[in-house]
């Protein structure tokens, strides 16, 4: 199986800057990150479930812009 990237975007709103900088603020982000979607998977609820969208072979990267 190959692992792709997967990016992040944040708008330029109090909520997301907020987020934003929790997330930054934690030396290993990519860690922190893994470790709250796991704790939201296993509190995750089948009410909870959305649409699955399609993946393509290319990565999207988003330029933050604050």
């Amino acid at each position: 199986m190959e692992l792709k990237i997967i990016g992040l975007s944040f708008k330029n709103n109090p909520e997301d800057i907020e987020l934003y900088k929790w997330i930054i603020s934690h030396s290993n982000k990519s860690g922190f990150i893994k470790d709250t979607l796991r704790e939201a998977r296993l509190n995750y609820s089948p009410e909870e479930e959305t649409k699955e969208s399609e993946f393509d072979d290319k990565t999207e990267l988003i330029d933050m812009d604050f």
